[in-house]
């Protein structure tokens, strides 16, 4: 194990795809108008425990501040929000150029990290492991194709498999596949009380004259069957209603309408927007969990357990739905979140999540009271950007207080205490000539769950 240091090298941000120059644009723009009483030397991360004046009548759902003005038609943010909904693509190593000799476990501080077993799945690897938490291999799963891919471990330690736009897939301990289910699923599933599961597919939809990606949620059996599903496209008018609509794709373009005097002047823009924004993102939902039982639950049945906690990335908002009749019960994030991923939702009730900053050029992970939309808890390295993934991350609050984070497109995991201070640090040893290959997400078993599978594996 190498000797501790706590920063990586700083470069600028560089540019890996022509078409998300926009993007990066906007978001050192952001960066460099920070407020300037921020401290700008980096070392230390910014924690905040504030709670806000904000107060909204009960049993409301919250959504972000108005911010009168700025997204009237005719104003020019039509074009950053049109920008953000593109269906782009993702990052395939760091931004930042690294010490190549930095890999693994770099930071250990036995007495205060959260002891486990680390479980993530590397990029296009077709492969799962389990570390222990000086990065040595204690198991290993195969499987194939070889895509962008994400797995969770159920305790007998099957896997169920996102294989990118391809199929779900379960398989047991020993990578023996147990069945298959062609989807067009992405990006995440979560296993229910009573066995199911609840992923999320892509489809593509004809809207006003472009070709648009919307969501659906999809109920799996045990056995890969699924028992239904829910269309964002075909519940798109009651989203409108409940979620925040000021980055709808919708609302957009009806900006880019009111720009044109009237009839063909109006057609012109919309058949330019066709033709420049060739694939456009409605939603990007990136997340779906089901809610614990939480004391809040008890009291507020938007907050009860088995609701669906999910993440509209592309509207900067996380959403609470009903997993019988899909009505929105709760919403939040709209003006306060860019590009948000992993909303979980804690034993006390609060949720946890990776806030990616996207136009600010810094990331966040931040603990949010939902009954009042209050910010209760925040991890940040504002303003210099040390600590930033804009297209995936994910946290994951352990046991003892710490918080686990998962800096996806630098490929760098580190466990921080309350108070933010690092004590464990693993660097992606996959390294593409000088930057670190991403990754998607990094979770932390006990070792009481894991123990007894690893004893089984050995007999």
């Amino acid at each position: 194990m190498k000797t501790p240091h706590l920063q990586l090298s700083s470069t600028r941000w560089k540019r890996l795809f022509p078409g998300l120059l926009l993007v990066f644009l906007l978001a050192t723009d952001s960066a460099a108008s920070a407020d300037s009483s921020q401290t700008a030397d980096g070392r230390q991360p910014t924690i905040e425990i504030r709670a806000e004046d904000e107060t909204r009548p009960e049993g409301q759902a919250i959504s972000g501040d108005k911010a009168p003005g700025k997204d009237q038609p005719g104003s020019d943010d039509w074009q950053r929000r049109l920008e953000m909904l593109r269906s782009v693509p993702y990052v395939d190593v760091s931004c930042r150029e690294i010490d190549t000799g930095d890999t693994g476990v770099v930071i250990y501080d036995p007495d205060r990290l959260w002891a486990g077993c680390n479980f993530y799945c590397p990029r296009r690897k077709g492969s799962a492991f389990l570390l222990d938490m000086e990065g040595r291999t204690l198991h290993r799963w195969t499987y194939h194709p070889t895509v962008d891919d994400h797995a969770i471990m159920l305790e007998n330690g099957d896997l169920v498999i996102v294989i990118k736009h391809f199929a779900v897939v379960r398989i047991d301990w020993t990578s023996k596949e147990i069945w298959r289910k062609r989807l067009a699923a992405h990006h995440d599933i979560a296993q229910a009380g009573d066995g199911s599961f609840f992923t999320i597919v892509r489809e593509l939809k004809g809207h006003r004259g472009l070709q648009i990606w919307f969501d659906d949620l999809v109920r799996l059996s045990e056995d890969g069957e699924e028992i239904d599903r829910w269309s964002s496209y075909d519940h798109l008018a009651e989203l409108k209603l409940k979620l925040d609509p000021r980055s709808f794709l919708d609302t957009v373009l009806d900006s880019v309408l009111a720009r044109g005097q009237a009839g063909k002047d109006s057609l012109g823009l919309m058949e330019k927007t066709a033709r420049q924004y060739d694939s456009l993102d409605y939603f990007h939902i990136n997340s779906v969990s089901v809610l614990p039982e939480n004391p809040m639950g008890l009291e507020d049945r938007r907050f009860a357990p088995g609701n669906l906690l999910v993440c509209f990335r592309n509207v900067n908002q996380i959403v609470i739905l009903s997993p019988e009749t899909h009505q929105v019960l709760w919403a939040w994030g709209e003006e306060r979140l860019e590009w948000p991923h992993h909303p979980t939702m804690l034993d006390n009730g609060h949720i946890l999540l990776f806030d990616n900053g996207i136009r600010r050029g810094f990331s966040r992970v931040l603990q949010i009271d939902p009954v009042g939309g209050e910010v209760v808890w925040e991890y940040s390295a504002a303003p210099d950007g040390r600590f930033y993934s804009g297209f995936r991350g994910s946290a994951q609050r352990l046991p003892n207080g710490n918080t686990l984070i998962c800096e996806s497109d630098e490929g760098r995991v580190f466990e921080v205490t309350p108070a933010g201070e690092i004590v464990w640090t693993w660097l992606n040893p996959d390294i593409r000539g000088h930057h670190r290959r991403s990754l998607y997400r990094w979770s932390r078993l006990s070792e009481s769950q894991v123990s007894g599978l690893l004893l089984d594996g050995e007999r």
